[in-house]
């Protein structure tokens, strides 16, 4: 499985022009969803569905800059986004502001981007915080990171770290938000006093969550995406997704335009055109995938 560690190691190479931000939320309602907002610069992305062992993996990674500069390494995709046919999903987003990290983990230790890779392997966040409960997590020598995972057994952790505890944030509510400040500042606070990158698509999200959780839907989760997007000029909203593990279906939607929606089935490995484009379409990802610009030629 392609790993988020090189993403960051590979700061050696040169480092990227603008941070990612990101934002992303599972919710417990009248149904149970996820969603995110990869907020970077136009790099390319690609969808793809993995195999292991029986369990199928949709992930979102996006081509990591430096492959991009120094094009004899061959392209490397950086996976930060995925849910399996378990129900199980994570979403990997930068945390700030950074902590200093640790270039090789000792023997105890695994860099908290690894984390991601469970999905993978395990169906469930319990099984989940045993793995993260294993070895001490520590941050990569570039950009710090946090992940958000949740399952369809009602379970949403944060996982984050300072390099000597591992810090695991419970939801203590129907939904659980995670944007680039740390979520465990958040304990025991009202959100309206979240400060720190990120705090406003925070804020937004929880009240929308708080307001809409009995009568949730796709169009919801899509305009919930569409007001936590990132107002940052040099970091746009770039992908928006929202999954839904009753059905095992992933909607896409691309630059925030979510009249033109596609939808993932990981049973049947299909992206097929949701809404919006006059000629149906549809294609198997696989483990080739399939480029986000590849993916709009391919639906005109």
């Amino acid at each position: 499985m392609l790993k988020i560690l090189v993403l960051l190691v590979l700061f050696v190479f040169g480092s990227v022009s603008s941070a990612f931000a990101c934002t992303s939320f599972a919710l417990y309602g009248n149904e149970i969803f996820y969603g995110m907002n990869f907020d970077f610069t136009f790099l390319p992305l690609k969808f793809w569905i993995e195999s292991n062992s029986g369990m199928k993996i949709f992930h979102m990674a996006f081509l990591y800059e430096p492959y991009i500069k120094n094009p004899e390494f061959g392209d490397y995709f950086a996976n930060t986004c995925g849910m399996n046919d378990k129900g199980l999903f994570c979403a990997c987003h930068e945390i700030e502001p950074y902590i200093e990290g640790v270039e090789e983990p000792n023997g105890d230790q695994i860099h908290i981007g690894d984390q991601y890779d469970t999905i993978g392997m395990y169906s469930d966040v319990k099984t989940v915080e045993k793995f993260i409960s294993k070895k001490q997590a520590v941050q990569y020598t570039g950009p710090s990171l946090h992940n958000l995972f949740a399952d369809t057994k009602g379970n949403a952790i944060v996982s984050e770290t300072d390099n000597t505890e591992n810090i695991i944030v419970d939801r203590n509510n129907d939904f659980l938000v995670m944007a680039n400040f740390a979520n465990h500042s958040m304990i025991g606070k009202h959100p309206d006093e979240a400060v720190g990158v990120g705090a406003d698509r925070y804020k937004i999200a929880h009240e929308y969550l708080a307001k809409n959780k009995n009568n949730f839907n796709v169009d919801k989760g899509f305009e919930l995406l569409g007001k936590a997007y990132s107002r940052d000029p040099g970091c746009i909203t770039y992908c928006s997704m929202i999954f839904h593990p009753r059905t095992n279906s992933i909607y896409i939607g691309l630059n925030l335009n979510y009249e033109r929606v596609w939808k993932v089935s990981l049973d049947s490995g299909v992206i097929e055109t949701h809404r919006g484009y006059e000629i149906y379409r549809q294609t198997h990802l696989g483990t080739e995938g399939m480029l986000s610009a590849d993916l709009e030629s391919f639906g005109n």
